[in-house]
């Protein structure tokens, strides 16, 4: 195992004291993260993914309008973490008496107070976009020459330079591991470069695109790669106020109940379905109505980090009437500023169309290491660590996210002249010449996945359960300046002591290549997840507890024509000696233990045992007999699909049911009718230890052998 340095492997000190009181397991991880990565494998379509999307943005951070705007104008100057509390603000006064003059002065200030008069003057929603857009663009013309110490001055640069331009009712589509979403942002912020293009225009029609063309949907559809960011408006009140007469740089304080945009389920239907037939019509209801300007905001989000590999951070807006919210997203949470009266309190608005006009590449929030130009696929050279990368961001093979929480993982193949050039360790068995690279956002509070592989690596050198089962780390890195605690600092949300708490930092570890155990069926299928059932037994048996099983975490590669079984990620993994740690659930709700899905568990009540994960292995052997023919996902009437909209306490009735009747009256693929038997015979041992009354809490050694050793008796 190689890190950047070559030093001992990174380690993370496990913590035990995120929630109050004992904690006896990490509580549940909400929202897109439950499903952002088994897009392919759970077979989740990519445009019904709004009720995780909503319990994502629902719980957001607050921030004051000023002190996020100085965040973002620190952010400009490249020294953000250099600066002061007093240089920031001072950086702000100096930013809004340099704006003043546009927002008061000249013909110029006399029209954009025309643009924003039509604007409070028209009621209706989609009529609002040309006005709205014709002010902020004659803004940035003006601001173009504004000067503001500290602040990057303006470059004339097509690739960088941007503008507001109206793009619904025209659809912006992407793929995700062949899944395409269509959304219709209101507005976007793109380059003048994109919007020439998509305009189909010269440039010796740029004035023309700046005043006329960018107010109409553009002739060609945008790509979410081109997209900076986006403005969801909404007008629920027919009439508002008229601009001032003047303006000064004082703060207009918003009334508490439009400061901040918030989503409440009773407003656009349930966040969390409680049962699949509620389930299904909740959602065919949601999905003949628009979401929730929050939600729609989140599910832009989702799309622009989608888009771009390892992006830091989103920032988008919701201009609600004539508030503006801007709202900031990352792997960790997402925070709202306070509403800013873009009519009323002009300057404001202008000093964050100034922090949009010179915040460059990479203050996007996009990642220049991996990807200096969108949409790039190609060679870098990680930073100071002297290893290439050829990244194969267009292949078939790449594993993506679709989501804003968590860890956001994304794989992909990859080569490397000085990763192929490292010895082989001789007790790693695959031959496979290819490479895949794992980009991800961990907690940083975890043991880190290196750290734990050490561990399962010394295991594996004096055990045959565990030697040639797990995954082979070639060499990972930790991006320094990534940790998400950085911002919330910065913004107040916590302090120097609370700084780990919950936050995320970006990785990048390089395996050897595996291959998905759902793509094998049969007896190779059976003999590959009994292996892995072994390996993870020995893992348990030594003191690493993965608790995240899962069709996605099982793999096999070939040997002399046979398939090895590997039990794989373990970035939410712990050691037994250290306990629970971190904020996040081990484990995605379809195949999770039911004892695990109880209101106790989900609190961190109860503990973690081997008997869960056991029992994850039956539901992970169900899932892919009742949804695999040979190798493939169905690709209609697929059993459980209701399971992937349920929260947790709708899965465990689900489940209750499943095990109770349902399951005498499934039929598995014709691929796995050899492992349904096992499943089967599984299912005995479930209703043992769950029994009439209670849960019964068995033993390791009894748990292996009611659940998995017993039903596999005559297939070994």
């Amino acid at each position: 195992m190689t890190d950047n340095a070559g030093a001992t492997v990174l380690k993370t000190p496990p913590r035990n004291s995120v929630l109050s009181g004992e904690v006896k397991s990490t509580p549940l991880a909400t929202g897109s993260a439950v499903v952002s990565e088994h897009i392919s494998t759970v077979g989740v379509q990519v445009n019904n993914v709004r009720p995780w999307i909503a319990r994502d943005v629902e719980k957001f951070e607050k921030c004051g309008a000023d002190t996020m705007l100085q965040e973002l104008l620190a952010v400009c100057t490249g020294f953000s973490q250099s600066l002061s509390a007093s240089e920031k603000s001072t950086l702000l006064e100096n930013s809004l008496e340099a704006v003043l003059p546009i927002c008061n002065v000249g013909a110029v200030a006399q029209e954009i107070k025309g643009h924003l008069t039509d604007f409070c003057d028209i009621e209706h929603e989609t009529s609002t976009y040309d006005p709205f857009v014709r002010a902020a663009n004659l803004a940035l013309r003006e601001l173009s020459d504004v000067k503001v110490p500290g602040i990057p001055a303006f470059k004339v640069d097509d690739k960088t330079n941007i503008l507001l331009h109206v793009n619904d009712p025209m659809p912006i589509y992407q793929d995700h591991q062949g899944k395409q979403s269509e959304r219709k942002p209101d507005i976007v912020v793109v380059s003048r470069q994109t919007a020439l293009s998509a305009t189909k225009a010269h440039h010796t029609q740029e004035s023309r695109v700046l005043t006329e063309t960018a107010c109409k949907a553009p002739k060609d559809n945008f790509q979410w790669t081109d997209v900076r960011s986006t403005l969801e408006l909404k007008r629920p009140r027919r009439s508002l106020a008229h601009p001032p007469a003047a303006y000064n740089t004082n703060y207009i304080v918003p009334a508490p109940s439009v400061q901040y945009m918030e989503y409440r389920k009773d407003t656009n239907g349930p966040a969390q379905p409680t049962s699949s037939t509620s389930a299904t019509k909740d959602k065919e209801k949601e999905s003949a109505k628009p979401p929730h300007p929050v939600v729609q905001n989140g599910l832009y989000a989702a799309e622009m980090f989608a888009a771009h590999i390892a992006r830091q951070y989103v920032i988008s807006f919701i201009v609600n009437n004539d508030y503006i919210y801007v709202w900031f997203f990352d792997r960790e949470n997402t925070i709202q500023g306070a509403a800013i009266n873009f009519i009323q309190d002009l300057p404001r608005f202008l000093v964050l169309l100034l922090i949009m006009q010179r915040m460059g590449y990479e203050q996007w929030g996009l990642n220049a290491v991996f990807e200096p130009e969108p949409g790039f696929s190609g060679k870098v050279m990680v930073e100071d660590t002297g290893i290439d990368l050829e990244l194969d961001l267009k292949s078939d093979e790449r594993v993506t996210h679709f989501g804003i929480r968590g860890r956001a993982t994304t794989v992909f193949p990859v080569k490397s002249k000085a990763l192929s050039e490292l010895p082989r360790d001789c007790h790693f068995l695959n031959e496979s010449p290819e490479l895949v690279a794992k980009l991800y956002w961990p907690e940083e509070t975890r043991q880190s996945e290196p750290d734990i592989l050490d561990e399962v690596y010394k295991i594996a050198q004096t055990d045959p359960d565990v030697q040639g089962h797990v995954p082979e780390l070639v060499w990972f890195h930790k991006f320094k300046g990534t940790s998400t605690s950085k911002i919330r600092i910065a913004l107040g949300l916590k302090d120097a002591e609370q700084a780990e708490q919950g936050s995320r930092a970006l990785y990048i570890i390089v395996f050897r290549k595996l291959i998905p155990i759902t793509t094998l069926s049969g007896k190779e299928f059976l003999d590959a997840w009994w292996q892995i059932v072994k390996c993870h037994r020995a893992l348990w048996k030594g003191g690493v507890l993965h608790r995240d099983v899962s069709p996605s975490n099982l793999m096999v590669y070939r040997l002399r024509g046979k398939f090895i079984g590997v039990l794989n990620d373990y970035d939410l993994s712990s050691f037994k000696r250290d306990g629970p740690s971190g904020l996040e659930r081990t484990g995605t709700v379809p195949f999770m233990a039911v004892d695990l899905l109880t209101t106790e568990a989900i609190a961190g009540e109860v503990e973690h045992l081997y008997a869960h994960d056991a029992e994850s292995f039956v539901w992970v052997l169900t899932w892919v007999c009742l949804r695999y023919e040979n190798g493939k996902l169905l690709r209609k009437n697929r059993p459980l699909e209701e399971w992937l909209r349920l929260d947790a306490d709708a899965c465990r009735k689900e489940k209750h049911d499943f095990r109770s009747w349902k399951l005498r009256t499934m039929r598995p693929s014709g691929s796995h009718e050899v492992s349904w038997e096992v499943v089967l015979m599984c299912f005995r041992g479930i209703y043992t230890i769950y029994g009439p009354l209670e849960y019964s809490n068995p033993s390791d050694q009894s748990a292996f052998e009611l659940l998995l050793e017993k039903p596999m008796q005559g297939h070994l």
